[in-house]
């Protein structure tokens, strides 16, 4: 495995993205454990600008929940 990241988490097993040659990919490893293995590097972006969509998404829907009802009513002219 070929380090791109000197990372170290507090107990000092491995924390970071890394190059793998076999099977070839991108992985996540954090505190010494996988958490994540993709193909290429594109695809690791795409699973993480997903994720960040997610929870956009959630956070609109609760901030609408939550504040939609003290929305101004608005009418057409």
């Amino acid at each position: 495995m070929s380090e791109k990241s000197n990372t170290k988490a507090p107990d000092n097993r491995k924390t970071g993205v890394f190059y793998v040659k076999d099977p070839a990919g991108v992985v996540v490893i954090k505190s010494g454990k996988e958490i994540a293995r993709y193909d290429t590097v594109q695809a690791l972006v795409a699973s993480h600008e997903e994720g960040l969509q997610a929870i956009l998404n959630r956070d609109e829907k609760l901030h609408e929940a939550i504040f939609g009802q003290y929305a101004p009513k608005l009418t057409d002219s």
